[in-house]
């Protein structure tokens, strides 16, 4: 009788310990939760700009650590969470630098683009005006040239809206647009294309 008493005395205390345990493991997971999720959610803000793709794999790690932390699994919220952390100021870092080449690209296309949008508006205008049109140069391909050019107007005035607003992402895929497409209505006009427009 005795005996079992004391076992069950035993595993009381046995279980206390381990909730002891679970307990005194909480606060400090609690901590590394905290600033993990802080640290992806500052890395967040200009990833999701720059380095979109790696947004959802730092959320993803998140969510997991959260679960672990909602089951108890302390230990390994404790463990991962420094990991984390890690991962989401390579992510910043990366953006950060994926930020400095795409405004070096815009403001390259920036200084070049609206040089060549004038020539060839400034091309158009001569030739829609022309009684007659010079060799090489047909109403279709003039037509073909104004169709080009107000799409490359169009394209570059969202492309400088989207800078404007922070977008580098978008301002820089809608010049290179505007750069091919350039290119394009430069040859049909029978105009040189620049080298910095071609490839």
């Amino acid at each position: 009788m005795h005996r079992h008493v004391y076992s069950f005395i035993l595993m009381i205390l046995a279980a206390t310990l381990l909730a002891a345990c679970g307990s005194a493991d909480k606060g400090p997971a609690e901590a590394a939760l905290k600033a993990a999720e802080e640290a992806v959610n500052a890395a967040k803000v200009e990833a999701s700009k720059y380095v979109p793709d790696q947004v959802g794999s730092l959320e993803s790690a998140l969510a997991g650590l959260k679960e672990k932390f909602s089951k108890g699994d302390y230990k390994a919220v404790v463990s991962e969470a420094p990991a984390l952390a890690s991962r989401a100021k390579e992510a910043a870092n990366a953006a950060a630098a994926k930020k400095v080449e795409l405004t070096k690209t815009w403001e390259e296309l920036n200084r070049g683009l609206p040089k060549v949008v004038d020539a060839i508006k400034s091309r158009v205008d001569v030739l829609s005006q022309s009684k007659k049109l010079p060799a090489g140069m047909t109403a279709d391909k003039l037509g073909q040239a104004k169709a080009g050019l107000a799409e490359i107007t169009q394209q570059w005035t969202a492309a400088t809206t989207a800078s404007s607003s922070g977008n580098l992402m978008e301002a820089v895929t809608k010049a290179n647009t505007v750069k091919a497409k350039a290119a394009e209505v430069l040859t049909a006009l029978n105009m040189r294309v620049p080298d910095a427009l071609k490839g």
